[in-house]
């Protein structure tokens, strides 16, 4: 009398038992091997080095609310304020001096800047590097004096590939 219900609930048990077995089965084959998590692990640390990750270069907003990016001008290094607010690059005379812009200056001109007029000379930055990225040869403004640090303008902001603020990161592609 109990026989057949007692055989019907081993033979459900017995299929649900194989059920979990293929699940199981199934799960655990799809996680890859302890060695190309590893593996997965390791290539994404060589990735991320300085703020670059993939192609992208991260910059935390300073103290004095900018964000400052290192580039280089025909191979001499330069720290840039970035500006959306300035349509060129603006290099102070120190820094185009530092690059041998002096001799390359054209005529002397004015420039509209937030703290009103200013003498500047027109010259060309050659292989312009900025974040790891080739921007080629831009026209730069050179100021006399002119601000503390080179500004990073629209003129070689517009030839990268993507320019993000998010908060108080900045991101280059």
């Amino acid at each position: 009398m109990f026989s057949q219900p007692l055989s019907m609930l081993l033979s459900s048990l017995t299929l649900f038992g194989a059920l979990l077995a293929a699940i199981q089965v199934s799960i655990f084959s799809t996680i890859p091997p302890a060695s190309a998590l590893t593996a997965s692990i390791e290539s994404s640390a060589q990735q991320v080095e300085n703020g670059r990750m993939a192609g992208k270069q991260m910059i935390n907003r300073a103290k004095d609310g900018l964000f400052y990016v290192n580039g280089s001008i025909n191979g001499t290094s330069i720290k840039f304020a970035v500006d959306t607010g300035a349509s060129v690059i603006v290099l102070n005379s120190s820094d185009a001096e530092r690059i041998g812009l002096v001799s390359k200056q054209t005529s002397t001109h004015r420039i509209r800047t937030a703290a009103g007029y200013s003498a500047m000379k027109w010259s060309k930055a050659d292989n312009l590097m900025i974040a790891g990225k080739k921007l080629g040869t831009l026209d730069v403004a050179v100021m006399d004096g002119g601000p503390t640090v080179s500004l990073l303008g629209l003129n070689a902001l517009s030839r990268l590939q993507r320019v993000t603020l998010t908060q108080d990161q900045l991101i280059i592609e």
